[in-house]
């Protein structure tokens, strides 16, 4: 058995070593981010069939659409986890949606033969879900998303065929609809520098009297704000921003809306543990970016950005179990960006 002098020495060889290992080996980052809120989604779960991507309204409500399965509503999610159901008539499945307000407007397909007009129909709801009008919508795009100006005018982004004998040669337009939903103009996006054609990259913003949409192109690889102002003439706007591509080590997740801002969301992949959520900010006018915020990963599926706090939808698998939620129980997290 060693005596005291030689555990004295063992002990004190332990602790240089420790000092000199620490000094070699940096301490991963670690957020400074904090929840701000937690709260379980009323009458919600992980499998309750609403699988299409959210979108943000105002004070920070989400809408859920359906997914999967029979569902035709619409589920608005408030911050502190009440719902409120938005239905359109029975056996009308929504298409795009966009928040009016507090309100919600549905735009869904109509069965026709036309060969060259798509019809639709437009569904308004205020803000307790009551359904106010509805209208007859011909455009020559199909939607992808869509936005609801301040002025009651909608804009419409989506795709045609050009020539319905080439399904290769797809076009990416836009519509401007009047406040009772009549075609007021379609416009064809033009060819990106290059030479490429441009997607869409996002879901749609409305701003002041504009509406916004992030388009990317892969040749070359470019990603663009497009800004599409309600008014008749000079109504669109494509300014190619500094954005990073995905490489092998910054994995890009989405890009969402903020006030004044679109956000590139991404991580990097060689973080281990991945705490870490970031958020390069771009202004909408100059394109320029801004700013570089972050917060811990909170859930699986986006919520709504605010510029000071950033919320995200979440299951419940791995909460405190001094809570007893079942593990598919719906959750809205809501976290400070730092």
């Amino acid at each position: 058995m060693p005596d005291r002098f030689t555990t004295s020495l063992l002990l004190a060889n332990i602790v240089l070593l420790n000092a000199s290992y620490a000094q070699k080996t940096p301490c991963p980052p670690v957020s400074t981010a904090q929840i701000v809120s937690d709260v379980v989604i009323q009458g919600a779960s992980m499998n309750d069939g609403y699988g299409g991507w959210p979108v943000c309204g105002v004070d920070g409500q989400v809408y859920r659409k359906p997914g999967r399965g029979d569902l035709t509503s619409v589920m608005r999610v408030s911050r502190d986890g009440s719902t409120l159901l938005f239905s359109p008539p029975e056996h009308v499945y929504p298409g795009v949606i966009a928040a009016a307000g507090s309100a919600l407007n549905i735009l869904s397909s109509v069965h026709s033969t036309a060969e060259r007009s798509v019809p639709f129909q437009m569904y308004h709801f205020d803000s307790q879900a009551n359904l106010l009008a509805q209208n007859p919508v011909s455009i020559p795009v199909q939607p992808y998303g869509m936005a609801v100006m301040s002025s009651g005018r909608t804009i419409v982004v989506g795709t045609h065929l050009k020539d319905p004998d080439n399904p290769g040669n797809r076009k990416y337009s836009f519509a401007i609809l009047d406040e009772n939903d009549q075609l007021v103009r379609s416009v064809d996006l033009p060819l990106p520098s290059g030479g490429g054609g441009w997607t869409f990259a996002s879901q749609m913003a409305a701003g002041d009297r504009v509406a916004y949409v992030m388009l990317h192109s892969n040749q070359p690889p470019q990603t663009a704000i497009a800004t599409i102002s309600e008014k008749g003439n000079q109504s669109l706007d494509i300014k190619v921003i500094a954005a990073p591509l995905d490489t092998q080590t910054r994995h890009h997740n989405e890009w969402v809306f903020g006030p004044g801002v679109v956000v590139d969301m991404y991580f990097y992949t060689n973080e281990r543990p991945h705490v870490t959520d970031r958020f390069d900010e771009y202004d909408l006018k100059t394109g320029e970016k801004i700013a570089t915020k972050s917060a811990p990963p909170a859930g699986y599926q986006t919520g709504c950005y605010t510029g000071d706090e950033f919320s995200m939808l979440a299951h419940s698998a791995h909460v405190d179990p001094a809570r007893h939620l079942s593990p598919d129980a719906l959750r809205v997290v809501t976290s400070k960006l730092q």
